[in-house]
Protein backbone atom coordinates (compact mmCIF):
# COMPACT_ATOMS: atom_id res chain seq x y z
CA UNK A 1 0.00 0.00 0.00
CA UNK A 2 2.92 2.23 0.90
CA UNK A 3 4.44 1.65 -2.49
CA UNK A 4 1.19 2.91 -4.42
CA UNK A 5 1.67 6.45 -2.42
CA UNK A 6 5.38 6.97 -2.97
CA UNK A 7 4.29 5.94 -6.72
CA UNK A 8 1.48 9.18 -6.77
CA UNK A 9 3.72 11.80 -5.29
CA UNK A 10 4.63 13.85 -8.13
CA UNK A 11 8.93 13.64 -8.89
CA UNK A 12 8.81 17.27 -8.56
CA UNK A 13 7.91 17.51 -4.50
CA UNK A 14 10.32 19.36 -2.52
CA UNK A 15 11.80 18.20 1.05
CA UNK A 16 9.05 20.52 2.32
CA UNK A 17 6.15 19.35 0.14
CA UNK A 18 6.07 22.27 -1.83
CA UNK A 19 6.69 22.11 -5.66
CA UNK A 20 10.36 23.05 -6.25
CA UNK A 21 9.45 25.65 -8.89
CA UNK A 22 7.06 27.48 -6.31
CA UNK A 23 9.34 27.76 -3.79
CA UNK A 24 11.24 31.12 -2.45
CA UNK A 25 14.11 31.68 -4.48
CA UNK A 26 16.32 31.65 -1.17
CA UNK A 27 15.06 28.31 0.09
CA UNK A 28 16.08 26.70 -3.59
CA UNK A 29 19.67 28.59 -3.13
CA UNK A 30 20.21 27.01 0.07
CA UNK A 31 19.59 23.51 -1.18
CA UNK A 32 21.80 23.60 -3.84
CA UNK A 33 24.45 25.41 -1.80
CA UNK A 34 24.31 22.14 0.44
CA UNK A 35 25.55 20.50 -3.10
CA UNK A 36 28.39 22.45 -4.46
CA UNK A 37 29.98 23.14 -1.13
CA UNK A 38 29.73 19.26 -0.58
CA UNK A 39 31.19 18.98 -3.86
CA UNK A 40 33.91 21.64 -3.43
CA UNK A 41 35.44 20.03 -0.27
CA UNK A 42 35.34 16.19 -2.58
CA UNK A 43 37.31 18.35 -5.26
CA UNK A 44 39.90 19.82 -2.61
CA UNK A 45 39.99 16.89 -0.62
CA UNK A 46 40.69 14.51 -4.11
CA UNK A 47 43.11 17.14 -5.17
CA UNK A 48 44.87 17.67 -2.25
CA UNK A 49 45.41 13.97 -2.03
CA UNK A 50 47.06 14.06 -5.63
CA UNK A 51 49.37 16.56 -4.66
CA UNK A 52 50.63 14.45 -1.13
CA UNK A 53 51.01 11.39 -3.82
CA UNK A 54 52.69 13.66 -6.29
CA UNK A 55 55.41 14.97 -3.46
CA UNK A 56 56.08 11.32 -2.04
CA UNK A 57 56.71 10.17 -5.63
CA UNK A 58 59.21 13.63 -5.68
CA UNK A 59 60.99 12.76 -2.51
CA UNK A 60 61.51 9.12 -3.63
CA UNK A 61 62.77 9.71 -6.76
CA UNK A 62 64.54 13.29 -6.99
CA UNK A 63 65.78 13.63 -3.49
CA UNK A 64 66.03 9.98 -2.13
CA UNK A 65 67.23 8.07 -5.41
CA UNK A 66 65.10 5.35 -4.14
CA UNK A 67 63.81 4.33 -7.22
CA UNK A 68 65.65 4.68 -10.60
CA UNK A 69 63.69 5.77 -13.54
Amino acid sequence: MARSRDRSRPADVGSAGRFRGQSPLAVRAAEEYGYVSRDVRRILRVGGAMVAILSVFFVLIDVLHVIKV
